[in-house]
């Protein structure tokens, strides 16, 4: 007996050793236990309703991610699922927050050039649940803010779930998304629920969703999202499962859950971080579009003499001369041009539309009538177009006017008009285009005017003052990007005058971005508005270049520089278009808000005109805000400059903040 017991103990002992051999060896290859390894683990494929209107199979693309290296894809899945094998339900979850994003829709952080990359914080949490009080704390932050929660869930049991998105305490506008894979690929998720509590809603209302019933297994991980955006008050937001073994919804406890991207506490930077199923299908549209073509950059220039076409004549406006202008009374010297075709500026809002451009032709709806029919206006249109084609076909030159884009009419009291037209030009070498003042007197002998002409090519230097706001900044650098790429436009460049911000290295911001001209000009003590975007305005040098100075929180659309150049006259005409301001929590895809009528925020001038004018007053206007557009105007029309006012289809005025103590105290941007 004895011996047996030894032989067996032996045994015994023998086996324990290779027990422990092998399963050292496989959390030294894999961090888990072989029934845990991803291997191993099955990937039941996810009972639920079909994909979200909108998103097809075929739209379901893995979307670039920065933090992707040569390998691409490959890496990413071994990286994630090494990491789940090693962090199986430790209780934490990434969470990424994105602050001063204005709007209330998660569609308004999709819609931002860099998310899902580039966060204002990255840090990990241990519950679902978020708590978003645009009171408390850094409560100016909070007010334009979103976040991104994800993880990966371990199922307790197999059988059927329901998850529900709880929205309680709710004082504000917000919506959310709950997105689930089939396994730990992101690129299998799917949008589970979907919420939106809008404004007018009444305050302090519950809300909730309830998902389709999904079958989830035991032995597998599912990966997850939890996106939220809220604007502008409270709300309690909190994703709750019903699982096989519950008849109720719980809160997902901390066991059946874990980080989908290894987090480093020391730098605030994930290892990897997997992509972003909020990507997924296509983005949201602007509602505010503009159907008129604005990029001409690049465009065969009109290659013949004005006077092979029109006669020459000099524009004398009988509403601008130089005289003494009250302080203050300079906007009422300032008049609407009226534009055909009708354009998009009319916007409605409730029953009422809120009045966008006056069209030439007011009654475009009988266009195919006869001319009896027609408005004074319309004739006036169709007049000036028949009389440049048959100038045209008078000179003998070849080709025809294929047709007219676009006409601004800006009467001269009772002698006349002068008009902007842009037109298509067929020639024998190809289709040209052609933008140039014409002046109709009351003679009905079209011409064009030989001292009021726009110059193409000139260097636009756009200039903006600020302190602490960085998140506008690289808003500002992305949107000019966008346009770069797609008008290669050389001409212009950026200039920030930055008060010494806090919030953000803003000249890192425009070294890191694409744009080709630049330059941060770095100010200290209290911030000036006026002496910022002075400061911006005595840095360029050439009298023969635009200046304008803009808004912080403007969306310039494709064109607009173009623009800028087709409405500044050296010697003779600014620059100051209205723009659309949104309403507090809307954006381009959510439109709401009014026109600017009385704001001259965005200026623009040729550099030897703003010497003219003498710029802005630096003294009067040192920290105070408001009042310094007006008073600037009122010196230009002194001077016998006219200032050329249209509402811009697509300009667009985001909601402002004032998003520190110190622009409170010293002044606020705009």
């Amino acid at each position: 007996m004895n011996k047996l017991a030894a032989r067996t103990c032996i045994i015994s002992i023998a086996i324990l050793v290779v027990v422990v051999v092998v399963v050292e060896y496989y959390h030294v290859s894999y961090g888990v236990l072989p029934s845990l390894h991803p291997e191993n683990l099955r990937t039941d494929d996810v009972q639920q309703s079909s994909p979200p209107s909108g998103v097809t199979e075929q739209q379901v693309q893995r979307q670039p991610n920065s933090t992707d290296s040569g390998d691409g894809g490959a890496t990413q899945e071994a990286t994630l699922a090494t990491l789940i094998s090693r962090n199986r339900a430790t209780g934490q979850l990434n969470y990424d927050i994105w602050k001063l994003i204005v709007g209330f829709l998660v569609d308004d952080l999709r819609i931002k050039r860099d998310f899902p990359h580039k966060p204002t914080t990255r840090s990990t949490a241990d519950s679902l649940k978020v708590v978003f009080n645009e009171y408390a704390g850094d409560s100016h932050h909070l007010g334009m803010y979103g976040h991104r929660m994800y993880g990966v869930l371990y199922p307790p049991t197999t059988g059927e779930y329901s998850f529900i998105v709880e929205l309680t305490q709710v004082s504000c506008a917000c919506s959310v998304e709950f997105w689930l894979s089939t396994d730990t690929d992101p690129r299998n998720s799917r949008k589970l629920l979907a919420a939106e509590v809008p404004f007018m809603i009444s305050r302090d209302v519950p809300a909730a969703r309830i998902s389709d019933v999904v079958r989830l297994n035991s032995n597998s991980a599912y990966y997850f999202e939890f996106l939220e955006k809220a604007f502008n008050g409270m709300v309690v937001s909190d994703v709750k499962w019903r699982t096989p073994l519950e008849n109720k919804f719980i809160s997902i406890p901390p066991s059946s859950f874990a980080a989908a991207a290894e987090f480093d506490k020391a730098t605030g930077q994930y290892v990897e971080s997997p992509m972003a199923t909020a990507l997924l299908g296509p983005l949201p549209t602007l509602v505010l579009q503009s159907h008129r073509r604005t990029n001409f950059v690049g465009d065969t220039v009109f290659p013949i003499t004005p006077i092979d076409v029109l006669p020459l004549c000099e524009f004398k406006p009988e509403y601008v001369s130089k005289h003494h202008v009250p302080l203050y009374h300079g906007i009422y010297e300032v008049f609407d041009s009226t534009v055909y075709p009708p354009d998009e500026t009319w916007f409605r809002k409730g029953t009422n539309p809120d009045t966008g451009n006056a069209a030439i032709d007011q009654q475009v709806m009988y266009l195919n009538s006869p001319l009896s029919l027609l408005t004074h206006e319309m004739q006036v249109a169709s007049n000036v177009i028949e009389l440049y084609k048959k100038a045209f076909e008078g000179a003998k030159i070849g080709g025809e006017v294929v047709g007219l884009h676009y006409m601004e009419q800006t009467k001269n009291k009772g002698s006349g008009s002068r008009f902007l037209l842009e037109m298509d030009i067929k020639l024998k070498d190809g289709l040209v285009h052609t933008s140039e003042f014409v002046y109709l007197p009351n003679d009905n002998k079209l011409c064009h005017l030989s001292n009021f002409q726009w110059t193409p090519n000139v260097d636009v230097y756009l200039v903006v003052s600020l302190k602490n706001l960085g998140e506008w900044v690289k808003h500002l650098c992305n949107n000019l990007e966008d346009l770069y790429a797609q008008t290669h436009d050389d001409h212009f460049e950026l200039v920030v005058v930055d008060y010494d911000s806090q919030d953000m290295d803003v000249e890192s911001i425009m070294k890191n971005s694409a744009l080709k001209r630049w330059k941060y000009i770095k100010k200290s003590g209290p911030f000036s508005r006026s002496g910022g975007l002075q400061a911006g305005i005595d840095y360029v040098k050439n009298p023969n270049s635009v200046v304008m100075a803009i808004d912080m929180h403007l969306t310039l659309p494709v064109g607009y520089v173009e623009y800028i150049r087709r409405h500044t006259v050296q010697g003779k005409m600014g620059y100051a278009p209205q723009f659309f301001r949104l309403d507090p929590g809307f954006t381009e895809i959510n439109i709401n808000g009014f026109w600017e009528y009385n704001t001259y925020g965005i200026f623009a001038l040729y550099k030897s005109d703003w010497t003219v004018v003498g710029g802005f007053d630096v003294v009067k206007y040192t920290t105070k805000w408001g009042g310094e557009d007006w008073e600037l105007l009122d010196r230009t029309v002194a001077k016998g400059i006219e200032m050329y006012r249209l509402r811009h289809p697509v300009v667009i005025g985001k909601w402002r903040v004032n998003n520190t103590a110190d622009c409170l105290q010293e002044g606020t941007n705009t």
